[in-house]
């Protein structure tokens, strides 16, 4: 979790901030804690979605972080 922008366990607190909050708008009527709630809803979709990115192409793999390294071929036949 060096990257707390990606990271899964903010995406979950961040998410859990936002249904707190749009639940008090639903409660007192707040169409802006219903907005601000959602928003922050979004963005934690958007974070958790991020967190979990990363793929391989042409010998190099970037992490969700945003590292790249490459491959090493010996093993990328053998595993």
């Amino acid at each position: 979790m060096s990257d707390k922008n990606t990271s899964t366990l903010q995406s979950y607190i961040d998410s859990a901030s936002g249904a707190a909050q749009t639940l008090l708008g639903n409660i007192t009527g707040s169409n802006a804690d219903k907005q601000q709630g959602q928003g922050k809803q979004d963005k934690a979709q958007v974070e958790n979605d991020a967190s979990h990115l990363g793929g391989s192409f042409a010998g190099y793999s970037v992490s969700s972080s945003g590292a790249v390294t490459k491959n090493d071929p010996v093993s990328f036949y053998y595993t």
